[in-house]
Order: C-alpha cells, then sequence, then structure tokens
C-alpha cells in the first residue's frame, strides 16, 4: 500500500512579501481605526530599503489623513514586529517610505452600498473532520504551527544566530491506522531559514535540531506520528549560505501568498488576496464566510467539506455551492438560510 503524501508551507513574517502584507493589512487598520465601513484597496512593493504603497483609502467625512504623516510609521513599525532593527538589515528608521495612494472622505452614497459586492469574486472555505488541527489540512495546520513556534523560539533565543526570513515546509506520508484513524510519518522537513554570516551548516543543526525535536513531540497529539522526527530528515538550507535574507535579498509583494494563507497545495483557492482589503470586500468576508460554512458541514457529519461562494458586482449575497467528502461528482446547491441568497 503506497501512503498519501501531504505537503504544506508556512512563510515568515520577515519574508519580504510579508513585509510588504503587513504593511497593506496595517493601512488597511489605520483606516477602519476611524471608520468601521472605511474602504481599503492597498498593494505595496519592497526592496532593499525601500516601500512603495499605492491604491486607495476612504473613511470618514474628513479621510484617512495625509499618507506622508501615518505612511513612514505604519511601515517602520511592520517591520520592527517582524524582527528586523539592530541586528537585521534594513533597519526601520532606514526606510524610505513612498506612494502613490488615494486618501479621501468615503462619500455618503458609497457608504449605503457597503453591504454590496463592489466586485466580483470566487471564494474557497475547506474543512475536514479533525477538530485537533481547527478542521484544516493535518499538514497545513503542522506547517502553521511550527511556523509560529519557530518565530517566538528565534526571538527569545536565537535573535543573534537566525534572522527574522525564513519558509519552512513539511512533506509527511499518510498511513491507516487500527480504528480508520490516521497516522503520519515524515518524509522531510524543508527548511530554509536566514543565519548570520559565516555560521557553518553544522552549527545551524545544533542550534535548530533539538527545538525542531521539542516542537515536533508537543504537535504529535494533533497529528500522530511526527514526533519521530530524525535529523536525517531535516533538509537545512540546501540553496547554500542564506546569510542575506529579508528585503536585500529579494523583493517582496502584497498579496502573494495566496495558496499558504488558505488551506495549502491540496484545496483550490478563488483567487483573491485577504491582506491590504477592508472587511466589506467580497475576498475577505466571503473567505470567512464560505470557512464557517464548510465547518458546519462538517460538525453535520461530512468527512470533509467545500464551500465555493461566487461573487457578482452589485449582488448582496453570493452563490453557494457545496462539495462533500472526497467525490468529484458530490455537488450539492443549497440556500444560504441567514441571508436568502440564490443557490
Amino acid at each position: 500500500m503506497q501512503p498519501r503524501v501531504h505537503c504544506a508551507e508556512y512563510v515568515s513574517p520577515g519574508h519580504p512579501d510579508r513585509l510588504a502584507d503587513a504593511v497593506a493589512e496595517a493601512c488597511v487598520q489605520h483606516a477602519l481605526a476611524l471608520d468601521p465601513l472605511a474602504f481599503a484597496a492597498i498593494e505595496v512593493a519592497v526592496h532593499t530599503d525601500k516601500v512603495f504603497v499605492t491604491g486607495r483609502l476612504a473613511a470618514g467625512p474628513a479621510g484617512p489623513g495625509d499618507p506622508s504623516d501615518f505612511l513612514p510609521h505604519l511601515a517602520r513599525e511592520a517591520y520592527r514586529a517582524a524582527g528586523y532593527g539592530t541586528r537585521w538589515t534594513p533597519a526601520p528608521e532606514s526606510l524610505q517610505v513612498t506612494h502613490d495612494l488615494c486618501c479621501e472622505p468615503l462619500l455618503p452614497g458609497e457608504r449605503a452600498i457597503r453591504d454590496l459586492s463592489d466586485d466580483q469574486a470566487i471564494c474557497t472555505g475547506y474543512a475536514c473532520d479533525s477538530p485537533a488541527t481547527d478542521f484544516l489540512p493535518p499538514a497545513h495546520w503542522l506547517a502553521l504551527r511550527l511556523g509560529e513556534r519557530l518565530c517566538a523560539w528565534r526571538r527569545e533565543h536565537a535573535t543573534e544566530r537566525l534572522g527574522p526570513d525564513f519558509k519552512l515546509l513539511p512533506v509527511l506520508e499518510e498511513w491507516p491506522a487500527p480504528g480508520g484513524r490516521r497516522r503520519f510519518a515524515w518524509r522531510r522537513l524543508i527548511l530554509s531559514v536566514q543565519h548570520a554570516t559565516g555560521m557553518s551548516y553544522e552549527e545551524q543543526h545544533r542550534l535548530l535540531l533539538p527545538f525542531l525535536a521539542r516542537a515536533c513531540e508537543e504537535l504529535d497529539e494533533a497529528v500522530p506520528g511526527v514526533a519521530r522526527f530524525e535529523a536525517a530528515q531535516l533538509h537545512l538550507n540546501g540553496a547554500g549560505e542564506f546569510c542575506q535574507g529579508g528585503t536585500h535579498g529579494d523583493n517582496g509583494l502584497s498579496g502573494k501568498k495566496l495558496v499558504v494563507d488558505g488551506f495549502g497545495p491540496g484545496v483550490p483557492i478563488g483567487g483573491g488576496a485577504f491582506f491590504g482589503k477592508d472587511p466589506c470586500k467580497p475576498d475577505r468576508r466571503g473567505a470567512l464566510r464560505a470557512r464557517e460554512l464548510a465547518i458546519a458541514e462538517v460538525k453535520a457529519g461530512a468527512e470533509e467539506a467545500t464551500v465555493t461562494l461566487v461573487f457578482a458586482p452589485g449582488e448582496r449575497e453570493p452563490e453557494v455551492f457545496v462539495e462533500r467528502g472526497r467525490a468529484a461528482d458530490a455537488w450539492i446547491e443549497r440556500v444560504v438560510a441567514a441571508g436568502g441568497g440564490k443557490a
């Protein structure tokens, strides 16, 4: 019997694309603090010590303010929160923040139609019958939890040795277990992590392996089998030296990590980005609603469920499609009871 292979990816807050997402989201939160119905559609590009912001913010009767006043602060705080500063460049204080941003009041007529879709959109929600992994695919949940733990551990124990820019990718094999349960085994863990200049492979392994082994033990209850992680299964910095990271090693754009932000490579994505958009936009509110509906299907007895919402401009409710189980022909159209939408 051949195992089923699962894989997923985590991208750290210090990665250039994630820095761009963080700046875009900071702009959204700035507008929402002024007006809960604020309009936000923001794109961000970053490279070296440069940050460029474009798009539109509309909020309140007076607007969100002068971008030259609030953007530099938002960008610097985003870089600082990701781990850049005295040891790792670019230093937040050195950022050159420019923009082509439309900032204006939210007009009364526009405010009145914020509950209508302002764009077409496809939103996907997924859930599987696995409460221990928050109803998420096990590999995706594992990648997320390992990444979060590595971020926290690096900040507390390895700030001078490991940088804020890293990506990890667990590859798991699923084997059947008694009682119809699932059991997993490591195929390998791929990890690319920024490190101090001159740090050898041996030093990197000696520093990271105890942490990874301990983290896998802590996560084994939710994903049975991952505690049996061995040093030979770690594929660390396979491209060679990775001391030049962050925006000095690569450029970054907001909205590029759609699969990571969704449910991993095993689940279809709608195509819309989440960061840089206000909660009224269909890409954002639709994704949350689709996920809630998928979880409800699983709690009602489905092994897994994929919910697809299709929004059309000017409409209040989307079309809703539900696929239960793994059968490709198991499509069921249903009406959204709460909104009176159409099927």
